[in-house]
């Protein structure tokens, strides 16, 4: 039986067109491309333009009575599996915009939901605001938030070529917790482009508990190429999507050396 994840995409960018939009166009594009790599599975992505909701937001601060469209942004994130949130950066830290809507959506609406934060900047001077503002809000709000956020500088949309490689790294842990929470059936054959897993072949590794690799990954920020063997054997004490989200963690270029280091002896965690 086919089946049907649904995306909730929240944009807060200002201006049409804006970057923030074309950020989490090509981060939808390519979640779509890895997912439908699935055999049984169909995308359902629906939209939430926080700038046609701007006066909904501020009645609702005013009057404490949400519109049919505030209601009808809040059920699309009720129902969704998944959500990719994208923000401006103003003075280190998300819009105001972005976190006024937010505010209106009830505590722990985002529990059990897998999240791709993102956000855009002038420069990549403003990336950590990924790590102190969104991903704090994203958490607070109970969803299960990827390890790799994703940040574009103005630049990135330029003459810099590496920001479709960044958007595969951050997709593929993303899709490929969707796959992995949801039960989808998976075709063991997929890869992506550019050297990355697809959220396919991630998921079609995984035997018994255990995840191996032999791929090799070229980065932007550096090499990270060899054959390695990642072993996670299955912890009764971690609820099962925390254990998904370690497995996609480890198949991350940039944390799965950090994952070595950190788990070096430990009796959960085996890495070779």
């Amino acid at each position: 039986m086919t089946k049907t994840l649904t995306i909730a995409v929240v944009s807060a960018g200002l201006s049409n067109p804006s970057s923030t939009a074309l950020l989490a166009d090509q981060i939808t594009a390519e979640t779509r491309r890895q997912l439908n790599a699935a055999a049984d599975v169909q995308i359902q992505v629906e939209r939430i333009e926080l700038r046609e909701l701007g006066n909904a937001i501020m009645q609702y601060f005013l009057t404490g009575i949400p519109t049919p469209a505030l209601d009808q942004a809040h059920a699309t994130l009720a129902r969704a599996h998944g959500v990719i949130t994208a923000t401006p950066i103003f003075k280190a830290s998300y819009s105001g915009l972005f976190k006024s809507f937010w505010d209106t959506v009830e505590e722990g609406a985002l529990a059990g939901k897998v999240i791709l934060p993102a956000a855009t900047g002038g420069t990549a001077r403003h990336s950590l605001a990924l790590e102190t503002s969104l991903r704090p809000l994203l958490a607070y709000m109970k969803g299960i938030v990827i390890p790799s956020g994703l940040f574009a500088a103005t630049d990135d949309f330029g003459t810099d070529n590496t920001l479709p490689k960044r958007i595969q790294a951050s997709v593929q842990e993303f899709a490929g917790l969707l796959v992995k929470l949801h039960g989808v059936q998976v075709s063991a054959t997929s890869e992506s482009s550019g050297g990355y897993p697809t959220a396919v072949a991630v998921t079609s590794a995984q035997t018994d508990g255990a995840l191996v690799g032999t791929d090799d990954y070229d980065e932007a920020s550096g090499a990270n190429s060899g054959s390695f063997s990642l072993a996670l054997p299955r912890v009764p004490q971690l609820s099962m999507p925390v254990q998904a989200m370690i497995r996609i963690a480890l198949q991350s270029p940039r944390l799965s050396s950090f994952f070595r280091m950190l788990t070096t002896g430990n009796d959960y965690l085996a890495c070779g």
